[in-house]
């Protein structure tokens, strides 16, 4: 085992376990207010990304290869800490009824903190990860891009670094929404990039900014597959909703294209839906994934292979219509 395949075991055996021990206790204090939403039955179990890395060789762990990743998690570590703990600025007595102004203002500081797409939904107990809770059921959906040059290169250093780097910022962002949000007498609370407490590709999907594809992640009209996800959650009751989805066509590219699949290098997409113990329908296997991730610097390869990211989507749903795919691009 070399050097530094004993520091980053080391880093993540002890610093790296406290603190999102911690974390997961935070949260397990989340459950314990009163009137909370709660995760249900069905719900899925959130896969504990640290913990598994602890557990994994140290000579084949290449996700927390690089010093430069690594430096990224202490800011990440504030920023979810900060999510959980700041509930408790929330106003005692907030409105819960907003104007068109407000949210025109949000959405413009959104758009200056980064954030791509902003979308509203409801969201449903069974989306909320097994054992956990939050505060609202109103969800604003934040998406992110994540940098179309260190996606071509992945799986390398360069791409995990990259991709931690959308965590930390997005995660900023979101804590900064919220207090927007409290600022002005409404009650929120941020959700995080990395380790969120509900699973956002489907919430993503139903707040319309974007459809699943096969790899399991949300295809976004703005930039493909290549987005980071999180949520606020809020007790602002007249959000604008969305009412359908209108991306439901990239369903029917994703039958014709199968590209995720045949590239994914742990085979851990499949080419029909498998259905998990709580009902909810994916076509990957977990256990195949999981690995390839921690060995090759996160993976990512389906986001760089999928279509949507490396063409726009007008684009590509043109071609699609009319039967004029260029045959490169699957």
């Amino acid at each position: 085992m070399g050097l530094k395949a004993r520091f980053v075991k080391k880093m993540l055996s002890t610093v790296g376990k406290r603190d999102f021990q911690q974390l997961i206790d935070k949260e397990e204090q989340l459950t314990q207010v009163t009137n909370t939403y709660q995760s249900v039955e069905d719900s899925p179990k959130r896969f504990e990304i640290v913990f598994e890395a602890i557990e994994y060789p140290a000579d084949k762990l290449k996700l927390f290869s690089s010093l430069r990743t690594m430096k990224k998690i202490p800011s990440i570590i504030r920023n979810i800490t900060k999510s959980l703990t700041s509930i408790n600025n929330n106003p005692k007595e907030p409105k819960d009824m907003i104007n068109d102004d407000f949210l025109q203002r949000f959405e413009e500081y959104a758009k200056s903190l980064n954030v791509a797409s902003v979308g509203y939904t409801k969201l449903p107990s069974k989306l909320i990860f097994k054992e956990k809770a939050v505060l609202n059921n109103n969800a604003i959906v934040l998406t992110m891009e994540m940098d179309r040059e260190k996606i071509e290169q992945a799986p390398s250093d360069k791409t995990a670094t990259m991709i931690m780097k959308t965590y930390d910022e997005l995660g900023k962002a979101s804590n900064k929404l919220t207090e927007f949000i409290r600022e002005h007498g409404y009650s929120a609370q941020a959700g995080h990039p990395l380790g969120g407490l509900v699973l956002y590709p489907p919430l993503a999907e139903s707040a319309d900014l974007g459809y699943r594809g096969k790899h399991g992640l949300i295809i976004t009209p703005e930039h493909g597959s290549r987005v980071r996800l999180t949520a606020i959650y809020t007790n602002i009751q007249n959000l604008p909703f969305a009412e359908k989805n209108q991306y439901t066509k990239v369903q029917e590219f994703c039958e014709k294209c199968f590209r995720c699949v045949r590239k994914c290098p742990g085979f851990a997409i499949r080419d029909y839906p498998i259905q998990n113990e709580n009902g909810l329908l994916t076509h990957i296997i977990n256990k195949n994934c999981f690995p390839v991730f921690l060995e090759y610097h996160g993976c990512s390869i389906c986001l760089k292979e999928c279509p949507f990211s490396r063409v726009k989507y007008s684009k590509l749903m043109k071609q699609f219509n009319t039967q004029s795919l260029d045959p490169d691009l699957v």
